[in-house]
């Protein structure tokens, strides 16, 4: 009896090929929505496909799957053939058929070794995915950032984001470990974007806030002011928001580093409200910053210094009308005679 064999390869009956070069090189330096977006790629060499095919497949967004395309675009992993991408082949990988790309301009070998950027950066010019890439091989804590700031987002961070983060990191100088502390910051108050993350770095580039203490010191100030600029919202009973920057440092000014008690902020905004017939921060700021200046520190004195304000504006205004009195008859008898 003639007996048949076959080797019983399992999932292994269906394969395709991955080049080299994004596990050598870019598996600890791919997030994980580029990582889906090139494997699927892989797979589906050689057949048509639309972002929005990739998208729904992944379950991600298309303007996603377009950003993780453009990471391995720049980073010469995949290429454009006649609008099409497609994965180059790497002269290590086992060619198969349903990679259709032997044509393709191959990739450079992008081992990791030591070599400095190929161009200095500047904050005019934002740093691309390939410079990117250069900078996290050859430096250990650039990696550390990048995969830190996608556990702080609670997402993968977008290639904008990361060069954004590479800049503040380079050009402004903020240590990585400060400026993983800002980030967590900002996550904590819900204003994890490289907006807000690129406005304050730069303040604190400005102020020389280049240390874990000192950034330890400015959050708490920040954490403050935004507890006094909420403190005030109540007090003035205005509609509840994320307070301003310029909110939240004249609530810390005037809570925190001029000491007024709460009623005495509350009068001078009701004599800010009395005067303009309407709430103006910086006039409630110029009747505190006299008060402090004067020593007026309570609420009776406040009220003391008001009363005496009004009466030297009724006298002023007596004797105003007693000059035009005078002035009237004078001009009256003169015209008798």
């Amino acid at each position: 009896m003639n007996m048949e064999y076959q080797l019983n390869l399992g999932a292994w009956n269906s394969v395709f090929a991955v080049p080299c070069d994004i596990v050598d090189c870019h598996l600890k330096l791919a997030g994980a929505a580029q990582l889906k977006v090139i494997l699927w790629t892989l797979r589906h060499a050689g057949e048509p496909f639309t972002v929005e095919d990739m998208a729904a497949a992944l379950s991600m967004s298309a303007a996603d799957v377009r950003d993780s395309m453009l990471y391995w675009k720049e980073t010469g992993v995949i290429c454009e053939s006649d609008g099409t991408l497609v994965p180059p082949m790497n002269q290590n990988t086992v060619q198969e058929p349903i990679v259709e790309s032997a044509a393709s301009e191959p990739v450079k070998n992008t081992e990791p070794e030591e070599k400095k950027p190929s161009r200095a950066l500047s904050r005019p010019e934002k740093p691309d995915m390939k410079y990117l890439t250069e900078r996290m091989q050859q430096d250990e804590s650039i990696v550390y950032l990048m995969q830190t700031a996608d556990e702080i987002f609670g997402r993968p961070t977008s290639n904008n984001e990361k060069e954004t983060l590479l800049m503040i990191h380079e050009y402004d100088g903020l240590p990585v470990e400060v400026l993983l502390m800002l980030l967590q910051y900002a996550a904590g108050i819900g204003k994890c974007n490289v907006r807000y993350i690129e406005k304050v770095a730069i303040n604190w580039s400005d102020e020389e806030i280049t240390t874990l203490e000192r950034a330890e010191q400015r959050i708490q100030q920040l954490t403050s002011g935004r507890s006094a600029a909420v403190i005030i919202q109540k007090l003035f009973g205005l509609t509840a928001h994320s307070p301003t920057e310029k909110e939240i440092r004249q609530a810390d000014k005037w809570l925190n580093q001029w000491k007024f008690p709460t009623d005495v902020i509350r009068y001078a905004y009701e004599i800010c409200v009395d005067a303009k017939g309407e709430y103006a921060p910086n006039y409630v700021n110029k009747v505190l910053e006299r008060w402090k200046n004067e020593g007026i520190i309570t609420l009776q004195m406040a009220e003391a210094d008001q009363q005496k304000g009004k009466k030297k504006a009724e006298k002023k205004k007596k004797a105003t009308y007693d000059i035009d009195l005078f002035d009237s008859t004078n001009a009256i008898f003169e015209e008798g005679f």
